[in-house]
């Protein structure tokens, strides 16, 4: 039977190495590489796995039932609180998904102005710069409140961070297609970039109690773009239809874990 092969690990830094030196190599540090046995490793993900985890913590479903519900946020739009069920719920994580030009930002600019007459919002864009922000958040009368803040980034791990403090009670990026992690080397918008952003994304606001609003672009034949994933990770998706030059929109939820899908709200955007 083959003998295991060994490694010596640095106790300093953490280095390994195939051989043992009096000095490592990483660190400079002496007789510091102690001799390890390798952990067993399984044939698959799976196999790995065993005996990883810790256990659960259960507790009757009638107390679970009993915690207090939180209070929703107004979006300010009553056809729109009533597509989502009465508002946004802490803690949710919603999509918004529509052709370019359609209104999908000057729409979340509204929602944030009525937000932030009671809650902290944070406004994240992924596409536009501060100035034009302003310009649009001037036109719509939303550049009154200093509880409504903005921030330009692409980095889902700098977004992810900022949720975790739980310093706002809503934060909007636009949009998910734009966004990247440090840890993978695809370009934005492909489909390991989306799917890890969002799911980063979505445990820190699960993880805070924040709302999160993500904006999404729609394909040429009127799917959301990127995985198919991205819907099942999120609470709530909506649709945002009509011409995009003039006339009726229209915001229709697909998905509501929350609420009901029979609902529309009818938008005259000019």
């Amino acid at each position: 039977m083959a003998r295991a092969r060994t490694m010596f690990v640095c106790q300093q830094c953490g280095a390994r190495s195939p051989k043992w030196t009096g000095k490592c190599e990483q660190c400079g540090q002496w007789n510091s590489l102690i001799e390890q046995a390798p952990a067993p490793v399984g044939k698959s993900a799976v196999a790995r796995s065993a005996g990883q985890g810790t256990l659960l913590q259960p507790r009757p479903i009638t107390a679970a039932s009993q915690d207090e519900p939180a209070a929703r946020l107004a979006t300010g739009i009553a056809d729109l609180d009533a597509v989502l069920g009465g508002g946004i719920l802490p803690g949710g994580v919603l999509l918004l998904a529509g052709q370019p030009g359609m209104g999908k930002s000057t729409l979340l600019l509204q929602v944030a102005h009525a937000v932030a007459q009671q809650q902290a919002v944070l406004y994240i864009s992924g596409e536009e710069s501060a100035g034009q922000v302003a310009l649009r958040a001037t036109r719509l009368g939303a550049d009154q409140h200093e509880a409504l803040s903005f921030a330009a980034s692409t980095s889902a791990d700098d977004i992810a961070a900022t949720i975790r403090t739980s310093q706002y009670q809503l934060v909007i990026v636009d949009s998910i297609q734009t966004l990247s992690l440090a840890e993978i080397t695809s370009a934005p918008g492909t489909v390991s970039q989306i799917t890890n952003a969002s799911n980063v994304i979505i445990q820190a606001a699960k993880q805070s109690g924040t709302a999160v609003v993500l904006v999404g672009h729609v394909t040429k034949e009127g799917s959301i773009a990127g995985p198919k994933v991205l819907e099942h990770l999120v609470d709530v998706v909506l649709q945002f239809e009509g011409d995009r030059y003039g006339g009726f929109k229209v915001v229709r939820a697909i998905k509501n874990r929350y609420g009901s899908t029979n609902e529309a709200a009818i938008f005259a955007m000019g």
